[in-house]
């Protein structure tokens, strides 16, 4: 598996733990977050710095079970990705693939950000 479909994959695993909560077990987003940071780490490239730091900013956002700061991460992480990709031109298409996980982490910011404003639900039990 390539890293960009390990990225995908990881984006849609991330958001189904979101919208799960976490079930109060952040884990579930530390191993895809920490996955990245290492790649991205050992790639050793400065236009990925800021990714990395976003990707940290990220993790904390997850321990704090904080939706809102979770769409603002995803959000600058995709222009991010976006940014890195402008100078990416070559024929294995890993340009396009990171133009496409751009769009993939913009929509999930979008989608956190309906979380994050829906009124919190509260069960209440009948006796």
């Amino acid at each position: 598996m390539s890293f960009i479909s390990e990225v995908e994959a990881s984006i849609q695993t991330l958001f189904a733990a979101i919208g799960n909560g976490f079930q109060m077990d952040p884990s579930a987003g530390h191993t895809q977050i920490d996955n990245w940071i290492q790649h991205l780490r050992s790639v050793n490239q400065p236009a990925l710095r800021p990714i990395v730091q976003e990707l940290e900013t990220l993790r904390t956002h997850i321990n704090n079970n904080n939706a809102a700061g979770m769409s603002v991460a995803f959000q600058n992480l995709g222009e991010l990705t976006a940014q890195s990709a402008l100078t990416v031109h070559n024929f294995s298409g890993e340009g396009d693939k990171a133009r496409e996980i751009s769009q993939k982490l913009i929509a999930a910011a979008g989608n956190l950000r309906h979380l994050a404003a829906a009124p919190t639900v509260t069960s209440y039990s009948v006796s």
